[in-house]
């Protein structure tokens, strides 16, 4: 059900007030052992705790671990404030507050804090940690009983058991207002994914050509990935010996799009600008053991300044390998800090890069580092290259995970922070495609677009398919949407073109945030007003991405970590990756340059005016993303070789998702576009 993105609880609670509240309750029975009030905690009871699902009581020997996240002491004041900060029309636009004045105008009060504390405590819970936007705790189920007035329970899931409430969870009604959620009364997975893919699978999948041999790359360096391949848009081909496509024989796929080709191909170079000064946060999960030795290899190997040396931006990281937790849930994320690293240097190299490992994929973890960052004003940029689905077979993203986001977000709009999300990779993670999108979520249970990067208070950033020249010339873009046919006899494609949709940009409309003020008059009603599922809304909705850049998974951008080679050892090697954890990083990257042109004050929360740029600059400040550029259909081959049914061979077709579409003027396939020498001259004071 959509909502309100002003909407939030108000209120003031004090811990005096709980002591008043109870006693009174407790005055009024003076022989009875009285209960004090309680509310109910809205949306803590998962739709999928259903008596028909239970299987049982959860052990009482179980420990629980919840984080009870704290309102803001003025939630409306708080949002009206990040807005005014944020509107180049306002007069307290760019007036950012510290992180000292934020917490004194807009955090709880330390009667608030104390409250929360005492009622846990007297629950029988531990806190364990206590900051701006929560409180920490663990117990056994009795204690959470006691605290939250449910016990716990187990449901069979989907083919899984998780725990949850089995009713609706309560909180004292004294501190209903300071509690703005609770998260981990279910163990149903929050998990988010990186929204990345490396290209050789896509491109040497289900056929006989399936192992990458490991050689040279144009500019030296080990690579990893298809062979022979394009170091440049159309370089290598045409492949004769597969089927014509589109009027024409189609070259190979990129190998992967360096450094030097996309500053120069998007004119950074041109711009003189660095992002010297300016420090951009990078959150993943974990982090990379090796990420400062392999992005020093990548830097040289491929001409750019390393960390740290010349004019280069420092490089550092903060995590906590004690703290990690459910590496089996969450996979592997080296390539993704690689990846977000690398594109942010690539971008922007005089910039300095903080890397802050989340200790999980989870939401609490992810929330908990870009409350560190805000609380402690690390940067003013943050990217992040993960996304989720709000609806899920596994249960639903919960209220209180999206309002503690939506919370930190808008602090960090008060202090001058802005976050980039990557809008995802499988373009409206509809179900019907999941079978055949290489980075589709199997969990999603409607069409829908991700969150974060929905969120109305963040910069979602979605992917292109960019054509670079033999002199790093830019030639066009198109929209990130990529679908694959095949031929086994050298004659014919099959599916009919332009087959079948395998990787895209996240985009479309929200069916949860309600359309935020600064898309008004620029995204068409007839995306705002309807919704993915095929509905019509009853108003207009968030639409997604806002911006794009770069992130193809065929015309791919070049990536070097280190990790297993073909021969089984391990490592430093490149490859072409793709994906919008490409895009979002890179579009940070020339954030930083922005904020360098104006003279290093802060972008914050860039949504305001990347519109308004948008509507009184247009083409000037940003490349105009269409599916066909120049009327033609792009496409690129790969020949797999001959076999005893001919020749064998793949097509990947470009502008072709599965259900976004890029037309010129704002799209749910690239948002207004990708920005130009124009948008950063724009920035210059």
């Amino acid at each position: 059900m959509p909502i309100s993105t002003s909407w939030r609880r108000t209120g003031l609670v004090a811990a005096a007030a709980f002591a008043v509240a109870t006693a009174g309750v407790m005055a009024a029975s003076p022989s009875v052992a009285a209960t004090p009030a309680t509310a109910a905690l809205t949306g803590s009871l998962p739709t999928w705790a259903t008596a028909k699902a239970a299987v049982g009581a959860v052990p009482s020997s179980t420990t629980v671990s919840v984080d009870v996240y704290l309102s803001s002491r003025d939630p409306q004041g708080l949002a009206a404030y990040a807005t005014e900060v944020s509107d180049p029309a306002s007069p307290e636009y760019h007036e950012y507050l510290t992180p000292a004045q934020q917490n004194a105008r807009f955090g709880p009060t330390a009667a608030q804090q104390s409250a929360v504390r005492g009622w846990l405590a007297s629950a029988g819970l531990k806190v364990t940690a206590t900051t701006e936007q929560y409180v920490s705790a663990t117990g056994s189920t009795a204690a959470i009983h006691a605290a939250f007035g449910t016990s716990l329970r187990n449901y069979s899931v989907a083919g899984h058991t998780y725990y949850a409430p089995q009713t609706t969870a309560t909180v004292p009604a004294a501190l209903a207002s300071a509690v703005l959620g609770v998260n981990g009364l279910n163990d149903a997975p929050d998990l988010a994914k990186p929204t990345s893919q490396a290209s050789q699978p896509a491109i040497t999948r289900g056929a006989a050509k399936t192992d990458a041999e490991a050689g040279a790359k144009p500019g030296g360096g080990p690579y990893i990935g298809p062979t022979p391949c394009s170091t440049y848009y159309g370089q290598s081909g045409p492949n004769t010996d597969l089927p014509k496509a589109y009027g024409g024989y189609e070259t190979d796929p990129v190998c992967g799009y360096l450094p030097n080709q996309l500053r120069d191909a998007y004119q950074v170079d041109k711009s003189g600008l660095t992002g010297k000064g300016v420090t951009v946060a990078v959150v993943d999960a974990y982090a990379s053991p090796t990420i400062a030795t392999d992005a020093a290899t990548f830097d040289s190997d491929n001409g750019l300044a390393p960390f740290g040396t010349g004019k280069s931006g420092t490089l550092t990281q903060i995590t906590d390998p004690s703290q990690w937790n459910s590496q089996d849930e969450c996979g592997d994320w080296t390539p993704e800090e690689s990846i977000d690293v690398e594109e942010v240097h690539t971008m922007a190299p005089g910039a300095n890069v903080l890397y802050y490992g989340a200790n999980s994929c989870f939401d609490q973890d992810f929330i908990a580092a870009e409350a560190a960052i805000v609380d402690s004003h690390l940067a003013t940029i943050v990217s992040n290259s993960w996304d989720e689905d709000l609806f899920d077979t596994n249960g639903n993203e919960s209220a209180a995970n999206i309002d503690a986001f939506t919370q930190v977000f808008e602090q960090g709009a008060t202090e001058g922070i802005g976050f980039y999300f990557s809008s995802g990779d499988c373009s409206t993670e509809d179900p019907a495609i999941v079978a055949d999108g290489l980075n589709c979520d199997p969990t999603s249970s409607e069409p829908q677009v991700g969150f974060p990067s929905s969120d109305p208070w963040v910069t979602a950033v979605g992917g292109t398919a960019i054509a670079i020249g033999k002199h790093n010339n830019y030639e066009f873009e198109t929209s990130m949407g990529d679908s694959e046919a095949v031929t086994t006899d050298g004659t014919t494609w099959s599916p009919a073109l332009p087959g079948t949709f395998i990787f895209g940009s996240g985009g479309g409309t929200s069916n949860y945030f309600t359309q935020p003020s600064y898309q008004k008059g620029v995204v068409p009603n007839s995306l705002a007003d309807t919704l993915l599922t095929g509905g019509h809304a009853a108003q207009p909705m968030r639409e997604v991405p806002d911006v794009s850049m770069e992130g193809d998974l065929i015309a791919s951008t070049m990536v070097g970590f280190t990790q297993e080679l073909p021969d089984g050892s391990t490592g430093f090697a490149e490859a072409g990756y793709g994906g919008t954890s490409v895009a979002a990083p890179l579009f940070a990257g020339v954030q930083a340059d922005a904020q360098q042109g104006q003279g290093g004050w802060s972008i914050g929360f860039a949504n305001p005016e990347i519109y308004q740029r948008y509507s009184t600059l247009g083409t000037k400040a940003f490349h105009v993303v269409t599916d066909h550029p120049g009327g033609a259909t792009e496409a690129l081959s790969y020949d797999l070789g001959p076999s005893s049914t001919g020749e064998e061979g793949l097509l990947f077709t470009l502008g072709s998702d599965y259900t976004l579409h890029s037309n010129g003027g704002y799209s749910d396939a690239t948002g207004v576009g990708s920005p130009s020498i124009g948008y950063l001259a724009s920035f210059y004071k």
